[in-house]
């Protein structure tokens, strides 16, 4: 009995891990939610578009479009475009990719590992590498968890230019799926030299491959509190 347990509850683990509702785009592309990324990829050949939209008045917003593909189970690689309307601020084209090192299994998180290369027009390339553990814990109400690591030389995420020197940086992820389409869930996210990031997002299934995210950030505190949108669109 309790192997069958065990089993059941491997099952239905392993089958909120491949939903393709908790792995989605970042506003830099890689699977995750608004800001962090999740120890998850996109499913194995599948290509995966993204659009976010942030609000960052009064001064001006940020946009960001993005594609990302499944290269196997556990290997996702892509490319997102940011376009920053804020003074001081820089386009830029980002390449990512992330890779799962350690697949769930029993009662231990799915791990990941991935990197980010920022190439922004007029200014410095930054990197990030981040490893990154995720656990969902079944139930009548699923729960997920998830711990980032990042080590950055990127100022506000690469938004603002360069830094100085690298630093290590903490995130993570708490959420819930309230009802069979909806996903609430709050985020913190480490920056160098400034306040952490922080938002609560909610998402929407809206169909088996369509997703909507809508978030309230407070990024910064020259900005408002902010408001953000996102699109994603598997096929």
């Amino acid at each position: 009995m309790r192997n069958l347990t065990v089993y059941a509850l491997f099952a239905v683990t392993t089958i909120l891990l491949a939903s393709p509702a908790w792995s989605q785009a970042t506003w830099e592309g890689p699977t995750g939610v608004f800001l962090n990324p999740l120890a998850l990829t996109v499913p194995n050949g599948t290509w995966q578009a993204s659009a976010h939209y942030l609000n960052l008045q009064p001064a001006g917003a940020l946009t960001t479009f993005g594609v990302t593909y499944g290269a196997d189970s556990r290997w996702e690689i892509g490319a997102t475009y940011t376009s920053l309307a804020v003074g001081g601020g820089q386009d830029a084209v980002l390449l990512h990719t992330k890779y799962v090192v350690l697949p769930f299994k029993g009662d231990w998180p799915q791990v990941a590992v991935g990197a980010i290369v920022r190439d922004p027009s007029g200014g410095d390339a930054t990197e990030d590498f981040h490893a990154v553990a995720t656990k969902v814990f079944p139930g009548s109400t699923p729960v997920i968890a998830s711990l980032t690591v990042r080590n950055t030389n990127g100022l506000g995420s690469g938004l603002f230019g360069k830094a100085s020197s690298r630093t290590t940086e903490l995130g993570g992820f708490l959420g819930i799926q309230a009802t069979p389409k909806i996903i609430v869930g709050v985020e913190y996210y480490e920056q160098p030299t400034v306040s952490p990031w922080q938002d609560i997002a909610v998402r929407y299934i809206a169909g088996p491959h369509t997703f909507i995210d809508a978030g309230y950030a407070r990024l910064n505190a020259a900005f408002d509190n902010q408001i953000a949108i996102g699109l994603t669109q598997q096929w």
